[in-house]
Parts: structure tokens; sequence; C-alpha cells
């Protein structure tokens, strides 16, 4: 089957302005052949359950309280297929942003969940066009990721090849070391002494297979373990949303800062991803996690990738050229190596971000908290002059929750140290269940506090008050380290909050400088409009921020 849209293999120069021009060229986009093979049956993943808007501006339902999952839109199923790129989720001029890798394939993941997750593939079905589908889906994204209900997708697991258990037991692990399309699950047999393996017999451009059992459920007698899954086109059905971690992980940090901002007298202040942080990844496709073993076997195959996508085609660069942000948030030692290899001379930084650092993203975080470090390039194209000058911070994972639990850590020598000198606070440390103690060869010393932090450490205060100063330099809350600088950049007015009507009638946190056209323009004019009255200001000549991304690649790599 064909891809759809058509891949290009190069970006195809427009005369929109360029946050328009990135949907035309990001999505469509086959430049890495990795992703997008000439023959589509060769691709690496999926395909994919798809679903597809029935409008161009979906009707959208309200989150249900409490609700983990809820149905967000009545929509249509599509081909099965691979995600297309991925441009900016949010308002293309919020003054937060955060840069990751790429998006995870969340589908990769074998059990229940892995078996209902779905991917956006617009049509122009209807009259509808799937390119404003594809703008509006992307421009109000904010924290969820879209499934159907389990039993739905369940309808249509191919008969043919299912693994059934001969009998009862426990889903033990499952196996995906590598981007294989086969791959193995273990199981537990009751009253058998080892785990079982079974070998799930995926192939390219074949329907996928999925687990439907969770790891350590228990299952009977006869239970289907695993079944190909072929969710065909046209079928109406909720489609559902789902807070996925990675995209949560600004939500302390916003309550934080809204907070703040009430305080210094914004009593309605509402903070929100999508509309007041918005998210990029400097490699546009998917994959389940980032490594050779995951795309394409070797190190020159992801140098390839993100030659291409990163340095190349710079579609990250692009957005943050024209978002202009008041500070960056870039996710994860690795987002750091990827941006630094790239756009390394574009970062100011007194004293240098460290080369290799201790530990890892925390003494990267710790850096760039403390000191100003700065993604700078000004240029002047004709009569119009371009700067940018953007915070920057460098954060763990959002993926992972215990990155963002309070914590105290300890190079192995100050840890011995510390426990020498602090034998019952080590040891309460050690042994307390409220701490996630962590010590693995060659690793940093750990104790993080995923709930109830407050009371721990005032307790750790009392019983050990010369123990828990000395450990006050270790501390790391990585929400909280992130929250001050906001608060600072709102101090020294890089930050502001306007009065007006914004898209709550209380204010809005202000947006950054320069035009935007991206929610009204010739091509679509979505009903919420742009509340920042963006389109209004005076634009960009034709081609202008195009050539300022040139310069800034260019100079990035001189």
């Amino acid at each position: 089957m064909p891809y759809d849209p058509p891949r290009q293999p190069h970006p195809k120069p427009s005369t929109d302005p360029l946050e328009i021009e990135l949907v035309y060229n990001i999505r469509p986009c086959g430049t890495c052949n990795f992703f997008w093979p000439e023959d589509a049956a060769a691709q690496p993943y999926g395909p994919y359950p798809s679903y597809d808007f029935d409008s161009n501006y979906p009707k959208e339902r309200a989150r249900e309280k409490n609700a983990t999952s809820f149905v967000w839109i009545e929509g249509t199923t599509r081909p099965p297929s691979f995600p297309d790129g991925e441009v900016m989720d949010g308002c293309r001029k919020a003054p937060i942003m955060t840069i990751g890798i790429n998006p995870n394939l969340t589908a990769f993941g074998p059990g229940r969940t892995g078996a209902s997750w779905c991917y956006p593939s617009f049509s122009s079905a209807g009259g509808t066009d799937s390119w404003t589908k594809y703008a509006y889906y992307y421009r109000y994204r904010s924290i969820y990721q879209e499934h159907f209900a389990l039993k739905f997708s369940e309808e249509f697991l191919l008969a043919q090849g299912q693994i059934k258990a001969p009998m009862a037991g426990t889903m033990k692990e499952f196996l995906r070391p590598d981007d294989s399309p086969a791959f193995e699950i273990r199981v537990q047999y009751d009253g058998e002494a080892q785990p079982s393996a079974i070998h799930i017999p995926g192939k390219l451009g074949e329907p996928q297979w999925v687990v439907l059992v969770d790891k350590g459920e228990r299952f009977a007698a006869g239970a289907l373990l695993a079944a190909q899954l072929k969710v065909p086109a046209g079928r109406k059905t909720p489609v559902y949303g789902q807070p996925i971690t990675y995209y949560t992980q600004m939500l302390p940090v916003l309550t934080d800062f809204e907070a703040y901002l009430k305080k210094k007298g914004h009593a309605g202040a509402q903070l929100r991803v999508g509309e007041d942080v918005g998210q990029v990844d400097m490699v546009a496709c998917a994959s389940p996690h980032w490594g050779p073993q995951w795309l394409g076997g070797t190190s020159q195959s992801v140098n390839t990738i993100v030659n291409k996508c990163v340095h190349k085609n710079a579609w990250a660069m692009k957005q943050l050229l024209q978002t202009q942000p008041a500070i960056l948030f870039l996710v994860g030692q690795s987002s750091w190596t990827m941006f630094h290899r790239s756009f390394g001379h574009l970062v100011t930084a007194h004293p240098s971000i460290p080369a290799v650092p201790a530990d890892g993203p925390y003494t990267l975080l710790r850096h760039t908290v403390d000191h100003d470090c700065r993604i700078e390039f000004q240029t002047k194209v004709g009569d119009e002059a371009y700067r940018l000058s953007t915070r920057l911070v460098i954060t763990p994972h959002f993926s992972y929750n215990e990155n963002f639990a309070p914590q105290f850590r300890l190079s192995q020598d100050a840890w011995k140290s510390f426990a020498r000198k602090h034998a019952a606070a080590a040891k309460f440390l050690r042994t307390d269940p409220r701490f996630l103690f962590q010590d693995k060869p060659g690793a940093y010393v750990s104790a993080g506090i995923p709930k109830g932090a407050k009371a721990v450490l005032a307790e750790l205060k009392t019983k050990f008050a010369d123990a828990a100063q000395a450990l006050q330099p270790c501390f790391y809350d990585a929400h909280a380290e992130m929250a001050k600088v906001l608060r600072q950049l709102y101090a020294s007015g890089s930050l502001s909050w306007s009065v007006g009507k914004g898209p709550s009638g209380r204010g809005y946190l202000s947006r950054t400088s320069g035009p935007c056209q991206f929610c009204d323009n010739s091509h679509w004019e979505f009903p919420q409009g742009c509340p920042y009255d963006k389109p209004k200001e005076k634009q960009y000549p034709t081609g202008f921020l195009n050539e300022v991304a040139k310069r800034a690649v260019a100079q990035a790599t001189a």
C-alpha cells in the first residue's frame, strides 16, 4: 500500500510562513530511508491501528473527573500505518518549550495497553482536509496519547496462528531487544520449575502481533496470550485519551509557577501544557527506544538519521527559531548530546557546561539551573533583524517518574565518607522503606523519596540534624529546580503576564516576540482563532525565517 501522503525526500520551498511550511514538509517527510523505505512493506515498525477525524475540527468531550482514560472524540478507523512525523505540539508562540529526541512508539510495547494504542492518520474524505486536521491536532495536543477500547481492538484479532496457553500460569516478561517484528515472551506455567519461552513469529509488512496479558498477570488454561491485530478502515469508534508520563512531567512545574503568579497578583493564572508549553522532538519520526538496535543496527545508521533530521532538515531548530521561547527545557542527557553535536556553537555558558558530567543529567541540571546558560543567535536579513536568546536548562528524562522524585545523590567516595561520619543517618537512608535507595557499581548512590518527601525530610532533619546539613548540597528536586528558573525569568522580565482576553479571559502568560499565522491563515482558520492577536502583527518578509534558519545551522557547524 503506498504512503499517504506520498513521501518527499527533500523539503519543498514555500511562500508560506515557516510555522505553516513545517506542516507541509514534516508530515510527508521521507528523508530517512530507515523510517520510510521505498517499499512500505519493508518498514521496520507497524503497521499500527490508526484513526481519522470525521471533520476538520472534531467535537471533543470533556475529560471525565479523575479518569486516567476517557472518550476524547468519535472517530473513524483508517488503514493500519506507521505514524507520520510530528510537528510541534501546542501554541507556536508559547514562552516555554521542551525538546526531546523523538516520539515514543507506544504501540510497540507488549501487553494490554500496547494492544490498544492508535495513531492519527488523516484523510481528506467527505470534503475535509487532511492538512488542516494534522495542523489542528498538533496545535491542541497536550498530555494525552490516543487508544481504542481494548474490547474494540480484540474484535479484529486474526484467528490464524493465535497463541493460547496450554495450562494456567503467569506472564513473566517480554523480550523485545531490537526492532525485529519477531520476539519472545516468557511464561511460568503452574507446576513447572522453569519459565517457558514462546516465539512470536512477526514478519515485516504483516499485521503486528500483540500480547494480551500484562507482565505479572495470571492467566487460565486456554487463555489467549498473543495474536495478530488488523483493525480495518472505516469503522466508527470512540477514541480515548490517556495521559502519558513524558507529557505530564511538566505539570508539577506549572503548578508551582502558577502559585507564584497568583502570589504576584494574577489571581486567574492557569497554565497548561500545549498552551504555555510547546513540545518538540529533534527527530520527528517515532521509535520504541533510541539506540542502534532500534534504528538500523549500527551507530552509522543512527548517525545518518541524526544528520538528516536534526542537522540537514533542522526541523526542531527551525521551530525553535520561529517560536523564540524564553526558556528551553532540553530533556535528558542524550538529547543534550544530540543538540550539542549539531548546534553547540549557539550555546553560551559561563562556566562551560561539563563535557563529561559526573552524575549525568543531574550534573547538567544543577549546572544549567545555577548558571545562566543560553542558546543565542542574531542576524540581519535585508532590513529585518532577528535575535534569539533562550535560557537553556537540561533535565533528567521525562519518561521516568523516579528521575523526578526528590532525592539525595552522592558519588561512591562521597557516600562512603558520609556513611563513616553519619552511620545512623546512612542506615536510615538505606533501610527506611520510604526511600528508594540505589547503590550500583560505578554509578552515583541515590536515595529517592517517591512519596511524602516533606514529612521524610522533616524527620531526617529532626533525627539527624548534622547529617541532613551535610546532605543538603547533594539534594535534587528536579521539578522544584525547573520551577525556580521560571520564577527567576519572571523576576527578570523574560517571562511576564498579560492582562487581556487570552484563551481563558483572565489574562495569560505573555507570548514570545514575532508574528505567527499558524491558527489563522490562507489554508485554515481554527474555530478558536488566535487569542493572542499574533496574525495581526507585522509579518516577516517571505522566506525570512528560512534564511535565518539557514544561517543559524551554518554558524552552528562553522
